[in-house]
């Protein structure tokens, strides 16, 4: 349960810090020198950063999925956080989708 609370929103503010991380060294002076290809290490952190954050789409959809059928506790605390990080994980995967999509299509060190 607590993957698909946590998973998909580190998994985005990873993707975000070491896409920063890829850029500053990518379009700095001293990493001028490394050859980084941008589009590819951003393409590769977003594929995994995407794939993490579907797993804990899929691990808060089975717990879900088990409250539903009859897995909570009478207080229904169990049921709250199944929606709550089932909407959550929806959310920040959508997010890294998005952020995946803007990070290989615009062209570095502009500005």
């Amino acid at each position: 349960m607590w993957f698909g609370v946590a998973a998909p929103p580190l998994a985005w503010a990873v993707q975000l810090l070491a896409g920063w991380f890829v850029d500053e060294a990518h379009c700095s002076r001293g990493g001028a020198m490394w050859g980084i290809d941008d589009h590819l290490w951003q393409a590769l952190i977003s594929t995994l950063a995407v794939l993490v954050a579907a797993a804990g789409v899929a691990a808060a959809t089975t717990t879900f999925r088990a409250v539903r059928a009859g897995a909570g506790d009478p207080r229904g605390r169990v049921e709250f956080l199944a929606v709550t990080s089932l909407s959550a994980a929806l959310l920040f995967l959508l997010l890294t989708l998005m952020t995946a999509f803007a990070v290989v299509s615009v062209e570095p060190c502009r500005g």
